[in-house]
């Protein structure tokens, strides 16, 4: 019962009794992200692509051959998936988990089906009494794990294929794409085929496609009937629980609302193209990041696309072949919308589509780039924290001694004055305001609490302190390097806490 309280959360409402509520309308902004996260995804592969083939192919002969067209928008699609897949989206991800933004988390079926008790509770007739496996007409505890295991394997079924990692969403998107791409072509305006006409509607119906299936998908999470399945209650009954759950990044921090979106779109975006850009510089970090980044590019996305490209037209051409008497191209007099060529739209997309998520998952994703992003963040806020150390130790003495400067007269001075001997003026008001900033800086180093604002105020201090003619504190090398020091601790400092808000969504 704690390992599913644990899982869902403690707001989740689950309870060891009675079904559990569905996500239903507080996981609206989640499945909105996911969403958006689908449209730029299929808005910026295949769309550049079929504008950069057509811009290609329109400079070029009509009989001209088709190869080189083919393998241009393939590659040219695959820089466009690799600035999607490896910068832009990564960037967005990481945004949304410093902002706190909640998001579906498949639930561990063993949680929700955990394995047989030695004791059975059963529920009759005459009341409640406990049984072993086996015993009169009780399972076996071989059956009961049989039980658990097809239960589990049913969750796990349910819970992959809206995750749109099963055989039974394969495709779900090639066919909504499919669908919605010719329709784009359906038309017969001339302005449909020009780079132009291709990019935007291309963009439209790919990125629509996305939309619909990940609104489909996400949507199934929230709602009782897809998103709930029937689990022991652990007290002898039946429950219906979620099989996702919305998990925060940070459960210590409120999970990002709706109210939020008045920060989007310009917040978010810059904060997006700030982060890719720094993804971006991690792939020339070493001789291994550029390596990782050129196989990446070249191999993982455009050979990959290239490949896709030409499958999909291949199947494209000899499917849609009988219906044009066997040529595998438009024949002349044929419109720009005829059956043949809405059809062959629909089969390309089909296969396109289904072959780069294929290769996709053949290939794997990269996270190098963040990986070195976070490394190289956590060196840097450990150098901020070793710099910050150093230099209050390095504080400690001078601090001390202008300190004792500024509290009245000396044991020298006051023998002077005994002797006769005029001796130099005590601090002055000037002083006075030194020696109080300098211990509000000494304590809130004793605290560990130092502020930004109290280096600021004994610096100051120090420089007003600086321009009297009877300084208590005169300008030297020590009370110079106490001045650098502190601007060094206010730089550390400032950085530090720049880092940390950017990293927890504050900046």
């Amino acid at each position: 019962m704690q390992e599913r309280i644990a899982a869902f959360g403690p707001d989740a409402g689950y309870q060891a009794i009675g079904d559990m509520k569905a996500a239903g309308a507080t996981a609206a902004l989640p499945i909105a992200y996911e969403c958006l996260r689908a449209f730029i995804t299929g808005a910026t592969r295949n769309p550049v692509g079929l504008a950069t083939g057509a811009a290609y192919a329109g400079a070029r002969p009509p009989d001209a051959e088709q190869l080189s067209t083919a393998i241009l928008a393939g590659a040219v699609a695959g820089a466009a998936s690799y600035t999607s897949d490896t910068l832009v989206i990564p960037a967005m991800d990481r945004r949304a988990r410093a902002g706190n933004l909640p998001r579906f988390k498949a639930i561990d079926p063993k949680i929700l089906v955990p394995d047989p008790p030695p004791v059975v509770l059963e529920v009759t007739a005459e009341g409640k009494r406990f049984a072993r496996p086996g015993e009169n007409t009780t399972h076996t505890l071989a059956e009961l794990k049989t039980q658990a295991y097809d239960r589990r394997q049913a969750i796990a079924n349910r819970q992959s294929t809206l995750d749109d990692k099963s055989l039974d969403t394969l495709l779900l998107k090639p066919v909504i794409n499919a669908g919605f791409n010719s329709a784009r072509r359906s038309g017969s305006a001339p302005g449909l085929l020009t780079p132009v006409g291709q990019l935007g509607l291309s963009a439209l119906a790919i990125g629509g496609a996305g939309i619909l299936q990940k609104a489909l998908l996400e949507t199934s999470k929230a709602v009782p009937r897809t998103g709930q399945m029937s689990v022991p209650d652990l007290l002898g009954g039946e429950q219906r629980l979620n099989l996702f759950s919305l998990a925060l990044p940070d459960k210590t921090r409120r999970p990002a609302q709706w109210s939020d979106a008045v920060h989007f779109p310009l917040r978010y975006l810059l904060e997006s193209g700030l982060e890719a850009l720094a993804l971006a510089k991690q792939g020339f970090t070493s001789a291994t990041a550029v390596s990782q980044t050129v196989r990446d590019l070249f191999a993982r996305h455009m050979l990959s696309n290239v490949i896709a490209s030409f499958g999909s037209l291949g199947a494209s051409r000899m499917i849609v072949a009988p219906l044009r008497g066997g040529s595998h191209i438009r024949v002349a007099g044929e419109p720009v919308n005829s059956l043949p060529v809405v059809l062959q739209q629909a089969v390309q997309t089909l296969f396109n589509d289904t072959f780069w998520n294929a290769l996709k998952v053949r290939n794997g994703a990269n996270t190098a780039q963040a990986t070195r992003l976070d490394n190289a963040r956590a060196a840097l806020a450990a150098e901020h924290q070793r710099t910050i150390a150093r230099t209050l130790e390095a504080l400690a003495e001078p601090i001390d001694q202008a300190i004792v400067a500024l509290s009245g007269p000396t044991p020298a001075q006051v023998r002077a004055m005994e002797e006769g001997t005029r001796a130099a003026p005590g601090p002055g008001a000037r002083g006075r305001a030194l020696r109080t900033a300098l211990e509000t800086l000494r304590t809130e180093i004793g605290t560990q609490s130092l502020s930004i604002a109290t280096i600021d105020a004994v610096r100051t201090a120090l420089r007003d302190d600086w321009r009297d003619t009877f300084s208590a504190v005169p300008r030297d090398a020590l009370t110079q390097a106490l001045d650098d020091q502190l601007k060094t601790l206010k730089r550390a400092l400032q950085e530090s806490e720049e880092l940390r808000r950017w990293e927890t969504g504050r900046a």
